[in-house]
């Protein structure tokens, strides 16, 4: 894992910077009588915001009153994507959970925050990091996020499960080496990816398959397609540069409303023109239990190479007296839990077929 490079403070806001965010809508007035309260200075409620900000601008600023800010204009973190693979070679839960704690002290002394829990052979691991986005204003840069690790037991080995983002594939890779150097054997790590079936017609085949076949589920309607076609390398096509450059080429196009896998648009775009999907989104009715409908996402970070393969249950519109809600509401832990199941099994089930079937057309049907 990367060490951090950075301290507990990236900057130190100007008097420009405290009054801006101090007139922005999220700071309320509780927050800015607060900050004078604490150096023995009572303000009026008639006084107008910009006058309370101009003077604060002017004063003595500290770590707390820059932590009190940038608290209430904080990025509220959205759910993440849900990314797994594979593991056979390691069968010893309470050796996995030995590498597990020696990992949560690294974590702890970089500045993480660690939660570690244990239900038979399931383990689970809640990390609580800082992420920095320099593109975003002085007060907002810093956003605490939490992201989890779930490795639940299989008859191989285990299925290791993660929010998908760069620093915890990191810790996820960290602890995997770690394991595997308390074993005799490499471990064997298998992972979604269509990197070797490089036929743009069945990497599409492998969404319409997944949308529409997933097990317990009936798909009721395609409401977001991404479509990518990689631009050709100068040599390849044979062509030159112009003056004004190479030739007008359309990386990626984003479809996005009602039947949207039926629409001419995007079969145009398939069938003609050798793009292919790399992300889905759609719902669907559970066909047991309360019938709720389902909005799901999947697809790949690697779009060239069709790696990376992530999915997430955004949300659940409930069946109330009969009628589908029109109100989306957060999905609970255990329906998360069957939906990656069901959608990681037929995701390897479909790599799987896809493999075999470009094999067997030489071509892939390209």
């Amino acid at each position: 894992m990367k060490k951090r490079t950075h301290g507990p403070s990236l900057y130190y806001a100007s008097d420009k910077n405290v009054f801006d965010a101090l007139n922005q809508h999220k700071v309320d007035t509780p927050t800015v009588v607060k900050l004078f309260q604490r150096r023995n200075i009572v303000v009026s409620k008639k006084t107008p915001r910009e006058d309370l900000a101009k003077y604060f601008s002017m004063l003595t600023h500290d770590y707390y009153d820059h932590k009190e800010i940038a608290a209430r204009l904080g990025v509220i973190a959205r759910r993440e994507r849900t990314t797994s693979m594979d593991v056979a070679g390691v069968t010893d839960a309470d050796e996995v959970q030995g590498v597990v704690e020696q990992l949560k002290k690294e974590l702890e002394a970089s500045g993480d925050v660690v939660q570690v829990m244990r239900e038979g052979n399931n383990l689970s691991i809640r990390v609580q990091y800082s992420h920095i986005d320099y593109k975003r204003n002085e007060f907002s840069q810093v956003q605490v996020r939490d992201g989890l690790i779930e490795l639940e037991k299989t008859s191989a080995g285990y299925i290791v499960r993660n929010t998908q983002n760069d620093y915890l594939n990191g810790v996820r890779d960290t602890l995997l080496a770690k394991v595997e150097k308390n074993t005799s054997e490499p471990l064997t790590k298998v992972v979604v990816a269509l990197f070797d079936v490089p036929s743009a017609k069945l990497r599409s085949k492998f969404f319409h398959e997944l949308a529409s076949s997933l097990p317990g589920f009936v798909r009721r309607d395609v409401t977001d397609v991404y479509v990518f076609k990689a631009k050709p390398s100068l040599e390849k096509s044979g062509q030159e540069e112009d003056s004004e450059g190479t030739e007008a080429h359309v990386e990626r196009v984003f479809l996005r409303g009602n039947g949207v896998s039926r629409s001419e648009i995007l079969n145009g775009l398939l069938d003609e023109e050798n793009y292919y999907i790399i992300k889905m989104g759609w719902t669907a009715t559970e066909t047991l239990g309360a019938g709720n409908v389902y909005d799901i996402e999947a697809g790949f970070s690697d779009l060239k190479d069709c790696a990376g393969f992530s999915f997430i249950l955004s949300g659940v519109f409930p069946l109330e007296e009969g009628k589908i809600s029109t109100k989306r509401r957060q999905p609970q832990k255990h329906e998360i839990n069957s939906f990656s199941r069901v959608i990681e099994a037929k995701a390897r089930d479909l790599v799987v077929q896809l493999k075999s079937e470009f094999l067997s057309t030489g071509n892939g049907g390209a």
